[in-house]
């Protein structure tokens, strides 16, 4: 299988905005809820303003973009990831964890000790794959309408770092 996993360009905007709608489209449909998804709000002048602005990574199978990940820099120490998604022809197929995994080292290479990222914590298979990545819950809230869980990856053992700018993402 020819796969690639690059740092997206502006010409990839329209692919990433597309894995990302058809993914968190997936993810609403498999939750059954009825509060707004922001991704699925997301515009190509945001996902634009992504990729210039933060670290966007794409996984291309057979020359076709199948996923998308995003992450950002908080602070010296914490990195937050994002709108990672893959298409749902590609699901368990091992490419999303290869973006993930893309994801993580450029954000442990400029200097972060921990990374986190929400999602909701009653997708039973979302977080026990963040289990399996070495997340883990740090704390919960409802202030998007659903149990929203705080997942963190720590990169460097025995570090104190400051998650509180990620309590607002």
């Amino acid at each position: 299988m020819y796969l690639a996993i690059r740092r997206a360009t502006d010409s990839d905007t329209d692919n990433v905005l597309k894995v990302t709608k058809e993914s968190f489209s997936l993810y609403q449909e498999d939750l059954h809820v009825n509060y707004e998804v922001k991704a699925l709000k997301e515009t190509i002048e945001s996902t634009l303003r992504d990729i210039r602005e933060n670290a966007v990574f794409v996984v291309e199978r057979f020359g076709m973009l199948v996923g998308a990940i995003r992450i950002k820099k908080l602070s010296d120490d914490l990195w937050y990831i994002y709108r990672f998604g893959v298409s749902p022809n590609i699901t368990n197929t091992g490419l999303g964890s290869a973006l993930l995994d893309a994801a993580i080292e450029f954000a442990h290479e400029n200097g972060a000790k921990a990374i986190a990222l929400h999602t909701n914590s009653k997708y039973y298979r979302l977080a026990r794959y963040y289990y399996g990545k070495q997340f883990y819950v740090h704390s919960t809230s409802f202030d998007r309408g659903y149990v929203r869980a705080l997942f963190v990856l720590e990169l460097d053992e025995n570090t104190d770092v400051d998650l509180s700018p990620a309590f607002d993402q």
